[in-house]
């Protein structure tokens, strides 16, 4: 939010490709656009985009964007050019945000991606149900305010980011991806997945009021190769943590 800091530290650095990643995450309703998530993802981003076009119209933009910008009730997989009807103020931070990349008309991609779990996170849905079962304590799932959950390993992302940035050539001016595992994911299927995989017995009490859906990436598979599928990796993660 500091414009004339963007504007000191851009100028010491030869900037080629732009990745944003940094985001004030807030599930509220209450729209206020004085207060976060808006400052840092709106003021913010306009401050850092307005010092790269002044430096280099050249610049390529790599916006980070989320699958809370989806409307929850898009039929599953949710595609790239499905309705945009965010449910809180993150959301629809996000969705202003990816209007401010292409208002300033530089080559950019928007990638959106769902929740993400692993690496040194020690909070979600997925870690604490784990460290419940592991202490075979009992674990309810209230869905009626979850809305959205972590359903994508950060290696996974990575992986596939990574070979998205090798083979992508920037051909339209903007463009959209989903990176996930295009496959359904449950949130009330992937706790009982967990009991089943650490073979415990623990109590499961599930109050589930709404319905998962998840992004389709036929688009980005056309430039990079299937990743893992989301049993497998979660498997995987489940014996890391135990």
């Amino acid at each position: 939010n500091d414009k004339k800091q963007i504007q000191e530290y851009c100028q010491k650095i030869d900037i080629g490709t732009c990745i944003i990643l940094s985001a004030t995450i807030s599930y509220e309703r209450d729209i206020n656009f004085n207060s976060e998530p808006f400052s840092t993802n709106l003021r913010g981003l306009n401050n850092l985009l307005s010092v790269l076009q002044n430096i280099n119209k050249d610049i390529k933009i790599i916006y980070f964007s989320s699958m809370t910008v989806y409307a929850d009730t898009n039929t599953s997989p949710v595609i790239e050019s499905a309705e945009l009807a965010p449910l809180h103020a993150y959301g629809l931070s996000k969705v202003y945000a990816e209007d401010l990349v292409k208002y300033y008309n530089f080559n950019s991609v928007i990638v959106r991606i769902p929740g993400i779990y692993g690496g040194n996170r020690k909070s979600g849905l997925i870690y604490n149900v784990i460290q419940k079962m592991k202490q075979n304590e009992e674990v309810t799932i209230d869905t009626s305010n979850l809305e959205y959950w972590e359903t994508l390993h950060i290696d996974d992302m990575l992986d596939m980011f990574y070979s998205f940035m090798k083979h992508y050539t920037f051909e339209s001016k903007f463009e959209v991806f989903n990176i996930s595992y295009g496959e359904i994911t449950d949130c009330i299927e992937t706790v009982y997945f967990i009991a089943s995989t650490l073979k415990v017995d623990a109590k499961i009490e599930v109050k589930k009021k709404y319905t998962d859906f998840y992004l389709a990436n036929n688009k980005i598979l056309k430039i990079i190769n299937k990743p893992m599928r989301y049993y497998d990796r979660l498997k995987i993660y489940i014996g890391e943590t135990v």
